[in-house]
């Protein structure tokens, strides 16, 4: 399995769970290796347990374990993506022992499979438990009463999830059918006469303890350091505040501008894929899943010419329509929708260069779960460059051993942070972590960051980069370029100032060459507001929404149009402001009710065959506007330097 030697934790829980048949509570930092952990005692105990069977063999009695033997451990985890994992880790792990079969029920499978795959018998079941819970109750054949190990992986998780209810029911089944009368010949010698239930998770907040008192009975607590017994009585340290970043990673934040936040990640991107071989897997965390459709469209796009002496006329990219045949270009199929899209992983030709190609993966919860699991299985078998655009849904437990994590969008708890940044520097391997912030009341979470890391890892040195650096290092430093030719056909330098707008005009023309990308940008550009408005209480005073700069923001989702005027179907104008208590007529209003403007609001939709027409003219404007600024000297699109 690729390791050398255990880890901190790996060692402590694996001896204890070994030696003494006793509830365990296992607490440490992500990516330090807890589902090895656990999982290696229970197959160690179940091979040991067979291996008595057969030395105790009896005339009339079982000789080893077979697949009728019954169920003999369950583990329980939040998500579908991290039962699938452990159910990888535990196949590689039982190579060994291929006799001990494995089994999973999860969510978005169909039950009539699950169904058949426990009929015929099954050792370790990985499940989510809604589903387990349902099986439990309709499906006769799953017989539970040789279960002796349970797991409750993620804990702190599963009770955010609202598990509770499901996890008592599993407990009481469990503990209902273990107290039935069986036939003293059947019995297997060597079980354990009682359960054990470990219990894992990262912090030990309310919801963990209440978790605890659900499922352990006189539980070891296992944890990867020992805290100096003075600290734990002091009052100033919060209960979850043992779950700290990895020490062998090395973060950094940045100090973006709203109306840089795009141009600064392709740089960012840019730079860290130059040197190849350094960087070869990244994963970006994206508040929302519109976001990520719209970011994944861009960098998976064929941009026009950032040339400005390029005066051709760009030709118009006609979208795919209904009517077409989805089989002519599989490859080029850029849609809003993610429930009918099929694409969710392509070359980036805005990243890639001559000598390298990079693969863009995008994941999210609105994604069937079939398609959530093939992208992150290639995400994670790919040896070539890769990046991979994901909500939350791939910040916990999901062992993708990336080299690199981008925060573009800041996580809505510190938890989710740790959660985050934990997908790298995993397992006692080196990692990087880079959060984006903007300049104001979002850099005091720089505080957040420190708080993380253990002092004598330093942990007060986090690095700081602005967007000045990060737009001269991935866009002229990193990577060859075309030199730009003066008016006397010399070259030119090309300050990063310019090289910035250029990229900022073309990613504005492509969002413009199609109205169904510009309904994209703006859902993602108003369903990130809204998920700006979702950080914990006690966060917010770093990410305040009434400090947001929303036309500058608009910029960063390629928009030139004033965010109030904005419509997209199915979604409330103006992104939030405003929001009119109980429809009542006030000031700047008329007697519908609306608001009155001497503009008008009303966003008209064009005919299908004005629609390229329109868009040509939009082109054409911001070129006009690009030669001006370039002939006039005046400043240029984001005020640089």
């Amino acid at each position: 399995m690729d390791m050398k030697a255990p880890t901190a934790i790996q060692k402590k829980t694996i001896t204890q769970l070994l030696k003494d048949d006793s509830d365990a509570l296992i607490q440490a930092e992500t990516g330090s290796g807890k589902t090895l952990a656990y999982l290696l005692p229970i197959v160690q105990r179940i091979m040991e347990l067979s291996s008595s069977m057969k030395k105790r063999k009896a005339d009339d009695g079982p000789g080893a374990i077979h697949r009728d033997s019954g169920l003999f451990a369950i583990i329980l985890a939040p998500t579908r993506e991290l039962s699938k994992q452990i159910a990888v880790v535990l196949e590689r792990l039982i190579r060994c022992a291929h006799w001990i079969v494995p089994g999973t029920v999860i969510g978005g499978e169909k039950k009539q499979s699950e169904k058949a795959r426990l009929r015929k018998g099954v050792h370790i079941l990985v499940a989510t438990p809604g589903r387990l819970a349902d099986h439990l109750e309709h499906t006769e054949r799953l017989d539970v009463s040789n279960v002796r190990w349970l797991v409750l992986d993620e804990g702190d998780r599963l009770m955010e999830l609202g598990f509770e209810k499901e996890i008592q029911k599993i407990i009481g089944n469990l503990n209902l059918r273990m107290r039935a009368v069986k036939d003293p010949k059947a019995m297997i010698p060597g079980l354990p006469s009682k359960r054990m239930t470990y219990l894992c998770s990262a912090t030990m907040k309310t919801n963990v303890q209440r978790l605890g008192e659900i499922s352990l009975k006189e539980a070891a607590l296992i944890q990867a350091d020992t805290f100096d017994e003075s600290k734990k009585d002091d009052e100033n340290i919060s209960e979850d505040r043992a779950f700290l970043a990895p020490a062998q990673l090395k973060q950094s934040y940045a100090t973006v501008p709203a109306k840089l936040r795009l141009v600064s990640l392709i740089a960012f991107l840019k730079r860290a894929f130059a040197r190849k071989g350094s960087v070869m897997k990244v994963i970006v965390f994206i508040s929302c899943a519109d976001s990520v459709d719209f970011h994944f469209d861009i960098l998976t796009s064929q941009l026009e010419s950032e040339d400005p002496s390029d005066t051709e006329e760009p030709k118009v990219v006609q979208e795919p329509t209904k009517q077409r045949d989805s089989k002519s270009q599989p490859s080029k199929t850029p849609q809003s929708n993610p429930t009918v899209l099929a694409v969710t992983h392509a070359e980036s030709s805005v990243l890639s260069q001559k000598i390298y190609k990079v693969t863009t993966y995008r994941l999210h919860g609105s994604l069937p779960q079939a398609l959530r699991t093939s992208t992150l299985a290639h995400f994670t078998k790919n040896t070539e460059p890769s990046l991979l655009l994901a909500t939350d849904v791939a910040s916990r437990g999901l062992d993708v051993n990336a080299d690199l994590v981008i925060e573009f969008d800041p996580a809505f708890a510190r938890e989710d942070h740790l959660h985050r940044i934990g997908r790298t520097a995993r397992a006692g391997r080196d990692g990087r972590a880079c959060i984006f912030l903007m300049p104001g009341c979002e850099e005091g979470y720089v505080e957040i960051l420190k708080g993380d890391r253990k002092e004598s890892e330093g942990g007060h040195n986090i690095s700081r980069q602005d967007a000045e650096e990060i737009l001269r290092k991935g866009l002229v430093d990193s990577g060859p370029s075309k030199p730009t030719l003066n008016r006397y056909g010399k070259p030119d330098k090309v300050t990063y100032a310019d090289k910035a707008t250029n990229l900022q005009l073309a990613v504005e023309r492509w969002a413009m060459a199609s109205p169904a990308r510009l309904e994209s940008a703006r859902r993602a550009y108003q369903s990130h507001i809204r998920a700006y408005a979702t950080h914990v209480t006690a966060e917010r005073g770093y990410f305040d929404i009434k400090q947001l700069h929303l036309g500058h923001l608009a910029k960063a989702f390629a928009l030139r149009e004033k965010p109030s005027g904005m419509k997209v179907p199915g979604q409330r104008t103006g992104a939030g402001r405003d929001s009119g208590r109980g429809g009542a007529k006030g000031a700047g209003r008329n007697e519908k009710g609306e608001r009155k403007s001497t503009r008008k609001m009303q966003v008209v939709e064009p005919q299908p065959g004005e629609a390229e027409e329109e868009a040509a003219k939009m082109r054409k404007a911001v070129r006009a506007r690009e030669k001006f600024m370039r002939g006039a000297g005046v400043a240029d699109e984001f005020n640089l330097g």
